[in-house]
C-alpha cells in the first residue's frame, strides 16, 4: 500500500515538473517567435542614463544616437521663461530646492545642479535650447507639458517652437487633457499623446474621440489597448523601458514608440 502510494506522488511529482517545464517552454516560445513591432525610440529626458536628465549634456548625448526622438518636461519660472525640469523644484549641488514657478530664471540658474549621474557641472537648460538641440540634431522633439498650462502659454510655447524649430518636428504629450485640448485649438496639425499610468483610464474614451494617441507606463500597457488604437488610426508609446525584457514585451504588444533611458539596439 505504501509502495502505492509513493509509486503514485512520484507520478504527480514527476508530471507537475513536465507540466512547468513545457509551460515554460511554451512562454519562451510565444516570447522569442511572436511577431514584434519595430518602434521607433524617444530619448526619456534626453540620453539619462550617464547624463543628468534634462540637461543640455543629456539632450546633445541624444542626439549622437540613433533616436527618432528627444523627450523633455517643461515647465514655466516665475518671470515667464519655460525651463527643462521634471519636477516642480529644482535641486542643487549644495543641497538648496528652488521652486520653479516661484522663483526668476536668473535665480535658478545661479548655480549647478545636483547630479549624481556623472561628474559634469549641469545647469538648469531653458526650452529654448532644448529645441536648438534637436534642430541641430534632427530629432523630433517631444515636449511634455508638465503643468495644465493656459491658453495664453500654450501660444507663447507653440510660438517658441516657431521661433527656434518647426512644428512639423514636434509632439506634445502631457497628463493635462485639458492642456492637449488647448494644443489642438491653437494647432490642429500638431502630433499629441495623453500620458497615463492608470488601467483602464477612463479619458482613454476621450483620446479615441478626439483622435488623441496615448503615451503610457509599461505596466499597464496590453495587446488589446494597442489594438483598439490602431484601430482607430493612432498610436502607442510606452515608458519607461530601459530593459531588454520589457522591451520585447512591449514590442509583441505593438507600440510605435519606446521611450527609453538610453538607446540598445533592438
Amino acid at each position: 500500500m505504501k509502495n502505492q502510494v509513493k509509486k503514485i506522488c512520484l507520478i504527480v511529482l514527476v508530471s507537475f515538473v513536465a507540466f512547468i517545464l513545457l509551460s515554460g517552454l511554451v512562454l519562451l516560445g510565444v516570447y522569442f517567435l511572436s511577431p514584434k513591432s519595430t518602434p521607433q525610440y524617444v530619448a526619456h529626458r534626453g540620453s539619462s542614463q550617464n547624463h543628468l536628465g534634462n540637461t543640455e549634456a543629456a539632450f546633445l548625448a541624444a542626439t549622437e544616437l540613433p533616436f527618432y526622438g528627444i523627450e523633455t518636461d517643461i515647465r514655466k519660472t516665475k518671470d515667464g521663461v519655460f525651463v527643462c525640469n521634471h519636477d516642480e523644484t529644482v535641486k542643487y549641488a549644495d543641497g538648496d530646492e528652488k521652486s520653479v514657478s516661484e522663483s526668476s530664471y536668473a535665480d535658478l540658474i545661479a548655480k549647478p545642479l545636483k547630479n549624481e549621474k556623472s561628474d559634469e557641472t549641469a545647469f538648469l537648460c531653458t526650452f529654448e535650447r532644448y529645441l536648438e538641440i534637436c534642430k541641430n540634431g534632427g530629432k523630433v522633439a517631444v515636449i511634455e507639458l508638465k503643468e495644465d498650462f493656459s491658453e495664453e502659454d500654450v501660444l507663447a510655447i507653440l510660438d517658441a517652437v516657431d521661433a527656434v524649430y518647426d512644428k512639423s518636428a514636434v509632439s506634445v504629450i502631457s497628463f493635462y487633457f485639458d492642456a492637449l485640448l488647448r494644443v489642438r485649438a491653437s494647432d490642429a496639425s500638431l502630433g499629441l499623446q495623453y500620458l497615463s499610468e492608470t488601467k483602464n483610464d477612463p479619458l482613454f474614451e476621450r483620446c479615441l474621440e478626439e483622435k488623441i494617441s496615448i503615451d503610457v507606463r509599461q505596466s499597464i500597457l496590453t495587446k488589446k489597448m494597442v489594438k483598439t488604437f490602431h484601430k482607430a488610426g493612432l498610436t502607442v508609446n510606452a515608458w519607461t523601458v530601459n530593459k531588454a525584457f520589457d522591451r520585447n514585451t512591449v514590442r509583441i504588444k505593438g507600440v510605435d514608440y519606446i521611450t527609453t533611458d538610453f538607446y540598445t539596439r533592438p
